[in-house]
């Protein structure tokens, strides 16, 4: 199969084009992607200061079961892990995209996890891939997470 000059022309000057504007984020963007690592790293250390600081104060999450949670029901699970001497491994992030309208933030995106926890078996190195929704609000220069759903992706 040939390729045409016009086609290898194509190539040299859109590639730029579509890597610059995967790097082109607002500083919001930036700030809200921040944020939402922030927290999945503090859930899974149970870092319970962090995330009520950037836990909205009516935040619901709906887990990859369906439980839907309060904020209160949710940081006492973190708590009642932290009391136990359970901590998971890193929350992994991909396919990340974040829509801003006025004060709320729109992402989507896939996390990966492993540990027994979200396998369900003693095999703590198997991971699990789920995609999840996220809603934020800007409140005092602070991008808080709202609402949190998830759903796993792989098989069960």
């Amino acid at each position: 199969m040939k390729i045409s000059p016009l086609t290898i022309f194509g190539f040299i000057f859109l590639l730029p084009v579509l890597s610059f504007c995967q790097e082109n984020q607002t500083p919001d963007q930036k700030e809200i992607y921040r944020t939402i690592v922030l927290i999945a790293n503090s859930w899974s250390k149970n870092n319970l200061d962090t995330l009520e600081k950037y836990l909205d104060k009516d935040y619901v999450h709906t887990d990859v079961r369906g439980q839907f949670l309060s904020r209160s029901k949710w940081l006492g699970d973190v708590k009642d892990r932290k009391e136990k001497g359970v901590v998971f491994s890193d929350v992994g992030f991909e396919d990340v995209h974040i829509e801003i309208h006025g004060q709320f933030a729109f992402v989507t995106g896939a996390n990966t996890l492993s540990g027994a926890a979200f396998t369900g078996k003693d095999n703590k190195t198997q991971q699990r891939k789920l995609r999840f929704t996220q809603i934020l609000l800007k409140e005092d220069n602070i991008w808080k997470r709202m609402k949190f759903q998830a759903t796993y992706i792989d098989d069960l």
